[in-house]
């Protein structure tokens, strides 16, 4: 969905996004769009939680997953295809939830994590 012409990006983002801006607003919206979620393993939960952030228009996300698509990954999770199978769980769970949104910005990063190390940047 994206705007044809100059001017007119302002008119689809209302449209597309008029259901989120009726319920939180101006400020809520560009708020959901100045957000990042990082995601660590694609698991069906995760990318489906990560779904319902893409569709509102969630400002960028990463996935970072090491593993690569399994046959049980294909069963459990709707954004992995039998296609997917042997591919990187990350690249292919990116790639699937970037269709659903245009606006939202994908990465991924095929490292298995085995230790979290946290910081919080304000």
């Amino acid at each position: 969905m994206a705007a044809a012409g100059g001017g007119t990006g302002a008119l689809n983002k209302e449209e597309k996004y008029d259901r989120q801006l009726r319920l939180w607003g101006d400020h809520g919206q560009e708020a959901l769009e100045a957000a990042r979620v990082c995601l660590i393993n694609a698991s069906a939960t995760g990318t489906e939680i990560l779904k319902n952030l893409v569709l509102p228009g969630i400002g960028s996300f990463t996935i970072v997953d090491g593993r690569a698509v399994a046959g049980e990954d294909v069963g459990n999770n709707f954004f992995l295809t039998k296609n997917s199978i042997g591919k990187s769980r990350a690249q292919a769970a990116t790639e699937l939830l970037q269709e659903l949104n245009s606006d939202v910005s994908g990465n991924f990063v095929e490292e298995v994590i085995t230790t979290l190390h946290v910081s919080i940047m304000l």
